[in-house]
């Protein structure tokens, strides 16, 4: 069971549910052994681990693999926690080994008591041909199916495959859904994290997790430096894993979020972690478990630096910040601008943190591509005022809502205020995608739009003494009253619709909250924070309320609210 908490970009903060177990996305796995632990399991729960991640393969060709089998993976690690096990694909190729079967591994797995199962795909270089690149995937697909079919009470992880090939990390992406896992996992990935060819990163994770189930989470096999997590999780990925903390460690190398530096060419200790509060650069650099310490204490200094900035509404400001680190983060960056029209459906509509302008690199933001098409669709004429905003002439009367009124641009003005009424329907037409004349005659004739004394924005909007909704004071959009929606309805025609099962609508009439198991169909113009229509088998509005998730999700997830409803008739 996966839900979502709290978004930003195409981040979230979820909860995955792992049997009796309850984990908070977006995190680390932290990868151990059974051959040697250089952090104790129980400092790396202290750290801020709520999972590990063990391999299969590793385990089974270990000393320890009788004693494992006996006592359980569990107690033989001595973690009281969810354990995932990968089934050891990356290191059989790597020692250009293969002697495990899939069978075997799945046996493995299910009888040491794993919580989440990776069944054996076959790992596609990035020098992979094609067409070798597409019967490895035939392959994989075939394990995953008959993996599902043995891995019934425990978690299931369906890999996704295809190098460096969009057209078949998508067509993985169409199959593997198809077999129902319970987390998706890119895989594949490590060399091009490995050689910093990290647009063809972005390239591979974007062609596979448009085409994926978005009510599952998604990992990133492998992703465990701390300098690319923000860049992955704000498109969308929610669990990573890696044994980065000890492998560089016994490097000598220090982790950082802008990179990575040998402790031997330190001269401070750029962190306040415990270990580096208490130490010095020359005693981390005699101490392998102590450098260890350090960088997995970087790790989830990012993991909760980067879920707070969900929580803000602050993660694209946060990417931006976080790209400057490397010429590769900005180039991946950039290539972001190609996939904007799939990453602006994921956009909440606004957010509890200001717009701030941060450079050219934020006009590749989805918040000013919607705004581009958002104010296309209205259809305003020249005879309306304007003011400018990151190049694009903006309507008077949205100068209060959000992003143009909540932004920080350098220079910025915007001089002028529109009559009530005309602002009133600026801001619907904007909000609902709709020309002005249409929102016009939603409004009627004797519209009347009311401005607070104290702030002097918009705040409720009649007609004949009919409420017909108010203004949101945190973003300034409209949030319509039953009698508002039908006149909206009228004007819109089917959009920003929710359609509910028949054996819910005397819940729905009753002011109850809509979750997602009991959505119909919804129409595809909805985004997170959107104020939409609720109706019933018939076709007749029951009530109004906002979307916590969007359209694509709402058909998708089991759980979790869709719509929060507010107004019933």
């Amino acid at each position: 069971m996966f839900e979502i908490k709290a978004r930003a970009a195409s981040g979230r903060v979820g909860r995955w549910q792992i049997g009796k177990y309850s984990v908070t996305t977006p995190t680390l796995a932290v990868v151990v052994t059974p051959n040697s632990r250089i952090v104790s399991l129980r400092d790396i729960k202290k750290i801020g681990a709520e999972i590990i991640i063990t391999n299969a393969y590793i385990m089974k060709k270990s000393e320890h693999a009788e004693q494992i089998e006996k006592k359980g993976v569990h107690k033989f690690y001595g973690w009281d926690g969810p354990i995932y096990t990968d089934s050891g694909t990356f290191q059989m190729y790597s020692q250009g080994k293969f002697e495990i079967t899939p069978q075997e591994t799945l046996e493995f797995q299910k009888s040491i008591g794993s919580d989440v199962i990776t069944p054996l795909d076959l790992f596609t270089l990035p020098t992979d041909s094609k067409e070798v690149a597409r019967e490895k995937l035939k392959e994989t697909i075939l394990r995953i199916r008959s993996a599902r079919e043995i891995i019934q009470k425990q978690q299931l992880c369906g890999p996704v495959q295809g190098g460096a090939y969009p057209e078949l990390r998508k067509k993985a992406a169409l199959e593997v859904s198809k077999a129902n896992p319970d987390i998706f996992a890119i895989g594949g990935i490590v060399p091009m994290m490995e050689q910093y060819r990290f647009s063809k990163l972005v390239e591979a994770i974007l062609s596979a997790r448009r085409n994926l189930d978005t009510s599952k989470p998604l990992h990133a096999f492998g992703a465990g430096h701390p300098m690319i997590f923000a860049l992955l999780a704000a498109i969308g990925i929610d669990f990573f894993d890696s044994a980065a903390y000890a492998i560089f460690a016994r490097q000598g190398r220090y982790l950082t979020v802008n990179g990575t530096k040998a402790i031997s060419e330190l001269h401070e200790l750029p962190c306040s972690c415990p270990v580096c509060s208490e130490n010095t650069a020359r005693e981390l650099a005699g101490d392998t478990s102590l450098l260890a310490k350090h960088n997995l204490y970087a790790t989830f200094e990012e993991i909760k630096t980067i879920r707070q900035a969900i929580f803000d509404g602050s993660l694209w400001e946060l990417l931006e910040q976080r790209i400057r680190s490397h010429p590769a983060m900005l180039e991946a960056y950039k290539t972001l601008g190609k996939y904007r029209k799939f990453l602006e459906t994921s956009e909440p509509v606004s957010s509890k943190h200001a717009f701030f302008y941060l450079g050219k690199e934020s006009l590749q933001r989805p918040a000013v591509f919607r705004a581009k098409n958002r104010l296309a669709a209205m259809k305003f004429t020249k005879k309306d005022e304007t003011f400018g905003w990151l190049g694009l002439k903006v309507p008077l009367g949205l100068k209060m809502i959000y992003p143009f009124g909540q932004s920080v641009i350098p220079g910025q003005k915007k001089s002028g205020v529109a009559k009530p009424i005309d602002a009133a329907r600026q801001v619907i037409s904007y909000q609902y995608r709709m020309p002005l004349l249409k929102a016009k005659k939603a409004i009627g004739r004797e519209g009347v739009a009311e401005i607070s004394r104290n702030t002097g924005r918009l705040q409720r909007l009649k007609s004949k003494d009919m409420l017909l909704g108010t203004f949101r004071d945190s973003d300034g959009y409209f949030v319509p009253t039953f009698a508002g929606a039908k006149e909206l309805a009228k004007q819109l025609h089917g959009a920003y619709t929710v359609h509910v099962n028949k054996d819910v609508e005397s819940f729905i009439r009753e002011g109850k909250t809509l979750f997602s198991k009991f959505v119909a169909g919804a129409d595809d113009k909805i985004r997170p924070g959107d104020e939409v229509f609720v109706v019933g088998s018939a076709g007749e509005l029951l009530a109004t309320g906002t979307a916590l998730l969007n359209s694509r999700e709402m058909t998708s997830f089991k759980y979790g609210i869709a719509v929060d409803t507010r107004h019933i008739n």
